[in-house]
């Protein structure tokens, strides 16, 4: 009984983990960006850095 039901479970994560990996898949990418704008006076230089970070992310579906 013991052997049957561990070639069952076997066969459960096999078909799992098929079904898994023909459905779908995600993906994601993360983007960075600065950007550093300088003002210069007669007297006085004045800077300032703008960072973004954006994370994208993909649902991807496999067609039949």
């Amino acid at each position: 009984m013991r052997k049957h039901l561990s070639k069952l479970l076997i066969l459960a994560l096999v078909l799992s983990a098929f079904a898994v990996g023909v459905c779908s898949c995600k993906a994601w990418r993360t983007i960075s960006t600065s950007a550093t704008y300088v003002q210069s006076n007669d007297s006085t230089k004045t800077s300032a850095t703008i960072t973004t970070k954006t994370v994208e992310e993909y649902q991807g579906v496999k067609k039949k």
